[in-house]
């Protein structure tokens, strides 16, 4: 009996981790005014660009595929915000974002239990009454990361789906 109290109290600690770290990335990009600059390094990627010419008015992304049991986030480090999204679906960004130039991360904060496969992709677009009316990047996805277990893990970035975008709202 204390031996199945002592793995409860481990079991419930290590649960209580594993959520503090996932939550860790979030805070990371909200947090510290460095970490934009510093995943730029570490990723190897020129983020995303995209020119938003008619305002914020109901813009946003639409999250059109991801890993069954996985969770990502969007994280708006200008207006210090961020949404976990948990299945395919809109989430509204035009209360997220300002005039002139926005940086977006986007990180899986959950995978499903499978490090060697994941996949997310978001669509940026203009919603009236729930129907896209506008789609911009040309169709393409503005976030999108896949890991699917074949590719060497040369850094932590890898396996993080860490994806940036730069949004210029005119």
């Amino acid at each position: 009996m204390k031996h199945l109290y002592l793995l409860t109290i481990f079991f419930s600690f290590s649960l209580h981790t594993v959520s503090l770290a996932q939550g860790n990335i979030v805070d990371y990009f909200l947090k510290d005014p460095k970490a934009w600059d510093e995943t730029k390094k570490i990723i190897h990627k020129t983020p995303t660009r995209v020119v938003i010419p008619d305002g914020c008015t109901s813009l946003g992304f639409y999250l059109a595929e991801l890993t069954q049991g996985d969770e990502v986030a969007l994280i708006f480090i200008d207006t210090q915000k961020s949404d976990k999204l948990k299945q395919t679906g809109f989430c509204e960004a035009g209360d997220k974002l300002l005039p002139g130039l926005n940086r977006v991360v986007s990180v899986l904060t959950r995978n499903s239990g499978d490090r060697t496969r994941f996949h997310y992709k978001f669509i940026l677009q203009r919603n009236i009454n729930n129907v896209p009316v506008s789609v911009y990047h040309n169709g393409n996805a503005v976030l999108e990361s896949r890991y699917d277990g074949s590719q060497p893990v040369k850094d932590i970035s890898n396996l993080s789906g860490i994806e940036l975008c730069e949004i210029e709202v005119r």
